[in-house]
């Protein structure tokens, strides 16, 4: 029988089969129906990084997907559905089996209803530990994965994997995709996109390259949450950065997760401009070079 944590280390993920209960599901895609799809809310984007209403495509799905839904003040029966799964028993359990650590903070989550076509990419980049390389992350299907929908991927061993970045995609998420891109193209043979059921999990390390193949046909729904926890005994941080961010957390069941950063949990004119603004210097290194520059300049002043 496979040992989790050694194939885990092995190979840079493992599949969990069956691990979520099916009435956890559809009680939290019931409360996605009624609360959210409906909504003429703004929310917070993972796909985009920015505020947006809900874009309905023809067969009733929404295009883009939802960053932090475990902390979505607003919406509280959709949020506990959502932390209902993230914390189950269960899940800490494989959590713990993977990690070797008895507690497993939740630190970021997402929900699809559609592939939003992932670009290939390692976590760490965005979100890790530190030292890096423990946090780690999962997939979980909340239904029976078309193979025309677009399933996730990950490659295999790409963990054991390091790129040599120039400061420009250091800073840059675009220069840093595409180089991900290039690495992704020419090593196609070795993609896994697995056939996920509904109710199964792949957890992922932050060092794995992974994203989601282009959907063939858009009449089909891919509904699924990402969820990224972090060992208990590790600081919260990213790849290129020297200090620690600083957390704060709530609980649930016993469980700690990371409280969303307010411009992504409460919609205003000026959090949209804020983060409107963060995605155009993310775009841009040598304009987010002299914003970083002059925000330190006045902030030691």
């Amino acid at each position: 029988m496979t040992n989790p944590k050694n194939y885990y280390e092995e190979q840079g993920y493992y599949i969990f089969r069956n691990l979520i209960p099916a009435s956890l599901i559809d009680n939290l895609l019931a409360e996605y129906r009624e609360q959210i799809l409906s909504s003429q809310d703004y929310f917070f984007r993972q796909s985009s990084n920015k505020w947006q209403k809900n874009e309905i495509t023809n067969d009733g799905y929404c295009k883009q997907s939802f960053l932090d839904i475990h902390d979505y003040p607003n919406h509280t029966n959709f949020c506990e559905a959502a932390l209902r799964i993230f914390c189950l028993k269960e899940v800490r359990e494989a959590l713990t089996l993977l990690t070797g650590a008895q507690e497993n903070n939740l630190m970021q989550s997402m929900f699809f209803d559609l592939n939003a076509a992932t670009p290939a990419h390692q976590d760490w980049y965005y979100l890790d530990s530190i030292p890096n390389g423990n946090l780690l992350a999962g997939w979980f299907a909340l239904e029976d994965i078309h193979p025309e929908a677009g399933r996730f991927y990950v490659l295999p061993k790409s963990h054991l994997v390091d790129f040599d970045l120039s400061e420009d995609e250091k800073i840059s998420h675009a220069f840093y995709v595409s180089k991900l891109k290039n690495y992704v193209d020419t090593h196609k043979n070795d993609i896994y996109a697995p056939a996920l059921q509904k109710g199964d999990v792949l957890f992922w390390n932050s060092r794995t390259i992974h994203g989601s193949e282009q959907t063939l046909n858009p009449q089909y729904s891919r509904k699924s949450l990402t969820a990224h926890y972090l060992p208990s005994q590790y600081e919260f941080g990213k790849r290129y950065i020297s200090s620690p961010i600083a957390v704060e957390y709530a609980t649930y069941e016993g469980m700690k997760y990371r409280l969303a950063p307010l411009e992504h949990k409460y919609y205003s004119p000026f959090a949209k401009l804020k983060t409107d603004l963060f995605d155009y210097l993310w775009q841009r290194p040598k304009l987010k070079r002299v914003y970083e520059t002059v925000k330190h300049t006045v902030k030691g002043a």
